[in-house]
């Protein structure tokens, strides 16, 4: 859900009411049913991966059974240990597949697969007969595989055809989406990801020209083929209008839970408008439409500097006032009224009433109270949210919806009311807008200046990032004090060879990988709030480097709870719930071309945001 752009449509991943079914039955007589495909293998010796190691091998590349390529051209499995085996292999880092293989190239003839948490059942093509199984299976699997004369037969699988479906794959990512501030929701819809057969390249898949497939790699074609069918039915239909029929005549998943499933905002953080039906689509009766002009002023709202949108004169939109056929508001201060428009696709006049379901502790009121729409005609609606008793910091889920009797449009609704409205990060003075009536404080901490650690790195040959693996990366070391608010690491584009692509990642002192940035270039940004103290290792990851090698200067900022005496904030001596104020900045005694980091906390009342970050670059 890292795709902010409400020009795509980002798309969860879902299963499907086919199922690939099978088991295994171990010597001790207890059978254990998983995903497969696998044809039957009849009773043959069975070992744990991790008493099947060649000696030296890495105890955690051998649990996850790995081949010799994934280890970097060493293989981990003793073909003596191995041979004519059924070998059980944990989920995890690498391929499902390749697992298989590294059992079969060590001469092994089954492999049950278990995951280590809950996790998505699959049903893949494997190099050897395979049962996938739950986590819930794993200990006894485990223990079992480890007595003497461990036996174990793979039982012959077969195809369900009416498995309960759709659910969200467990590998789908969730929302909320945290750019734009919460103020978009994504995913935009749901559609078969998991278990997909699908035409690939030989080259890697063992000369098939087909292979069982999971992913949101899958579920995306899905759309993306239906739009097109969609595009041939609809012509003159733009491709924002496909999208809003997709999306406004979708169904739910099946994953249940309260309240009602489709006001449950965790729901709707799974399937975002819901499970694609394309037949329904053919006949929305309304579209949410966009352009560029809805575009660009979304970016002026989220991410172009306000002096290039003023002197284009392009309209600042706010990302809750994106004419999507979804309603988000990240930051709820008391009220908020958005605004949305649709066009009559029905072909007849129609006269369209909303209605909403969900939301609880809010008052919420569409203007008008019914639209009037010519066959063609476009018109704009409000919907005004009042927060009432809803749970501030929390989630409320809902649904609009608008109907002329004969055609349905659902929108999805998820809410966040919060005591005080406040931007994630300025870089100047800014507007607050409050969720409460009382006093307020606005505090400075910084401005701190950035300290660099210059290096060079090399091209990682395989372009995989391991932190066991010095090449292509170099480390450098940063000890976090206690009392640490905010801590951040950045590259620049400005500062390492033209078109090096760089990634950075952050380790803290107990090995655990706690901040990571690996965009498409060297502008990255790792960030820690309140991060325990200690020593952290930050690595500089050659991705991309078309000399070879490039230099950097990797920025570390640390910052305390004090203030340095170099930032001056303004701000009301009061709060009123609804009303907008003004944060002034004000800085001094700051050295040219250098990057300073500090933050402005808030006091005044229970629940207010982290502090709005404050970078400057003077």
């Amino acid at each position: 859900v890292a795709h902010p752009s409400p020009w795509i449509t980002t798309v969860a991943a879902g299963t499907h009411n086919r199922d690939g079914q099978g088991s295994v039955t171990l010597g001790n007589g207890v059978t254990y049913v998983g995903a497969s495909v696998a044809a039957a293998l009849a009773a043959k010796p069975l070992i744990d991966s991790t008493a099947a190691g060649l000696p030296g091998a890495d105890p955690a590349a051998l649990a996850l059974c790995f081949t010799a390529a994934d280890n970097g051209g060493t293989p981990v499995l003793d073909p003596a240990k191995v041979a004519g085996k059924v070998v059980v292999c944990d989920r995890g880092v690498t391929a499902r597949t390749d697992k298989s293989l590294a059992v079969q190239t060590a001469g092994g003839v089954g492999m049950i697969l278990l995951n280590t948490s809950a996790n998505s059942l699959n049903a893949d093509l494997h190099s050897v007969p395979t049962v996938h199984l739950q986590n819930t299976d794993r200990p006894a699997v485990k223990a079992y595989a480890a007595t003497a004369g461990a036996s174990a037969a793979i039982n012959a699988a077969s195809l369900v055809y009416n498995a309960a479906a759709p659910f969200t794959a467990a590998f789908s990512s969730r929302g909320p989406l945290l750019a734009a501030g919460g103020d978009l929701l994504k995913p935009d819809i749901i559609a078969p990801g998991q278990d997909i057969i699908a035409a690939v390249s030989p080259i890697g898949y063992n000369g098939r020209l087909f292979d069982s497939l999971s992913g949101t790699s899958m579920s995306s074609p899905h759309v993306a083929g239906l739009a097109a069918l969609m595009k041939e039915l609809k012509p003159s239909w733009s491709p924002m209008a496909i999208k809003s029929a997709l999306m406004t005549t979708a169904g739910d998943v099946l994953d249940g839970g309260t309240p009602a499933p489709e006001t449950n905002p965790v729901l709707i953080f799974r399937q975002g408008a819901g499970h694609v039906r394309p037949n329904s689509a053919a006949a929305p009766g309304l579209v949410f439409d966009s352009n560029f002009a809805d575009w660009l002023g979304f970016l002026c709202g989220t991410q172009l500097p306000t002096s290039f949108c003023t002197s284009a004169g392009v309209p600042v939109l706010d990302a809750s006032n994106f004419n999507a056929p979804s309603i988000a508001i990240g930051d709820l201060a008391g009220v908020q009224t958005v605004t949305r428009r649709v066009t009559n696709v029905g072909g007849n006049p129609a006269t369209y009433t909303p209605s909403v379901a969900g939301l609880a502790g809010f008052n919420v009121v569409v203007s008008p109270a019914t639209l009037q729409l010519a066959a063609g005609e476009t018109k704009s609606f409000t919907v005004r949210f009042t927060r009432t008793a809803a749970a501030l910091n929390s989630y409320t889920g809902g649904q609009l919806r608008l109907s002329d009797g004969s055609h349905t449009a659902r929108v999805p609704v998820v809410v966040r009311p919060v005591a005080l409205a406040a931007p994630l990060q300025a870089s100047g003075s800014y507007s607050v807008t409050f969720g409460y009536d009382g006093p307020f404080t606005a505090t400075a901490r910084g401005l701190i200046p950035a300290v660099l650690t210059a290096g060079t790195v090399a091209q990682d040959p395989d372009q995989t990032f391991d932190p066991a693996d010095p090449t292509g990366t170099v480390a450098v070391q940063v000890v976090i004090p206690a009392g640490t608010s905010y801590a951040r690491f950045s590259l620049f584009d400005a500062d390492v060879a033209a078109g090096a692509d760089m990634d950075v990642y952050v380790y803290n002192s107990a090995g655990t990988l706690v901040a990571g940035s690996g965009g498409g270039s060297s502008a990255e940004e790792a960030n820690l709030l309140n991060p325990a103290a200690g020593t952290y290792t930050v690595f500089v990851h050659g991705w991309g480097l078309p000399a070879g090698t490039s230099p950097f200067k990797l920025h570390a900022w640390v910052l305390g709870t004090t203030a340095a005496g170099n930032l001056t904030v303004t701000a009301p001596a009061s709060a009123t719930t609804g009303q907008s104020g003004t944060i002034g900045l004000a800085t001094s005694g700051l050295t040219a071309g250098v990057k300073y980091l500090g933050s402005v906390a808030y006091g005044g009342a229970a629940g207010l945001p982290n502090p709005t970050i404050i970078s400057i670059n003077p």
